[in-house]
């Protein structure tokens, strides 16, 4: 098992955009994406330090803390958190997991609290 916690606030992933270069279009994803990915991936560098990548299914939990001064409870509002799990798994893949078609069990939230998300990954 190992346990991540990405502090700031949460990201998800944003949908991807295309430009036109002469005749054709390119797709790209936004850079605040990119960042937060790479944030993710380093992280997970780092705890994945003498440990062998998962192998077979895993179970990935979630919790995305929001900040607000008097709100607690449920965050019910922007980011979707299908795109937090997106932005978080795909920061993952290719360091925890060879590919994030591995996940089995998904667990995620949104609450509030200081800004950060944690991340847990366990073998099923």
């Amino acid at each position: 098992m190992i346990d991540l916690v990405i502090y700031g606030k949460p990201t998800g992933k944003a949908r991807p955009r295309f430009s036109r270069r002469g005749n054709k279009v390119v797709t790209f994803t936004p850079r605040e994406t990119q960042i937060y990915e790479q944030n993710v991936k380093s992280l997970a560098q780092v705890a994945m330090i003498g440990k062998d990548m998962f192998a077979g299914p895993v179970k990935v939990t979630i919790k995305a803390y929001f900040s607000h001064k008097k709100k607690t409870g449920w965050h019910v509002s922007r980011p979707d958190i299908d795109n937090i799990v997106k932005a978080i798994l795909d920061g993952l893949n290719g360091v925890v997991f060879a590919d994030d078609a591995s996940v089995a069990q998904l667990v995620a939230s949104k609450e509030y609290g200081e800004e950060r998300v944690e991340v847990q990954i366990e073998n099923v």
